[in-house]
């Protein structure tokens, strides 16, 4: 699991950077954009996506199980499942004010187009967010050696927080993951020129 989290660390640190720098991002069609648009869209609705955040949906901070360790990387976890949440609020407006419709392909050209800088902010925030999710991946396997220690009232609480934070890391790594392309996405059309 974590040659895997590392792997994707290392590809959403690429494509943030792809995002923050201009020289990156090469000019491409309408009809280029819209294709790549086409696929993320598909993505973004497959029933792996859809089971994915409906599993985030479900996950419920544990109480505190008094083993300090543990219950430091549930509160973590907690806090990146609300700035997660957040990026899935935001990231369907900025699409819109992006491209003009909505991800369904509802057509809005009232609003103003969001700028780069606040497009590579975010891009910026989702990587800080998957090295957290990086980070508490590397600390669960020490966490674990904690509970041995503990008793067995505290290790079964601490066992039910370990395996909260487990879950939120394998959720939270694809899921910002998508966030990011989708984000990159917005960063090369709004840099091309032909959709000006």
């Amino acid at each position: 699991m974590i040659k895997k989290m590392t792997f994707a660390m290392a590809m959403v640190i690429g494509l943030s950077i792809a995002a923050q720098n201009p020289c990156y991002a090469q000019a491409k069609t309408k009809d280029e954009l819209k294709a790549e648009r086409d696929v993320l869209k598909a993505e973004l609705k497959s029933p792996a996506v859809q089971e994915r955040k409906a599993k985030i949906e479900k996950l419920t901070v544990p109480k505190s199980s008094g083993v300090k360790s543990v219950d430091d990387l549930a509160i973590s976890s907690a806090v990146m499942l609300v700035a997660s949440a957040d990026n899935n609020k935001i990231i369907p407006e900025l699409y819109k004010r992006t491209i003009g419709e909505s991800i369904d392909g509802v057509t809005d050209v009232t609003v103003k187009k969001p700028s780069l800088e606040e497009l590579t902010k975010l891009a910026a925030n989702i990587t800080a967010q998957s090295l957290a999710v990086s980070k508490a991946s590397a600390a669960v396997s020490a966490a674990s050696g904690d509970i041995s220690k503990a008793g067995p009232m505290q290790a079964s609480k601490a066992t039910k927080a370990l395996n909260y934070t487990k879950d939120t890391v394998a959720l939270l790594g694809p899921e910002l993951q998508d966030n990011l392309k989708m984000v990159n996405h917005l960063v090369v059309t709004l840099k091309s020129a032909s959709n000006n």
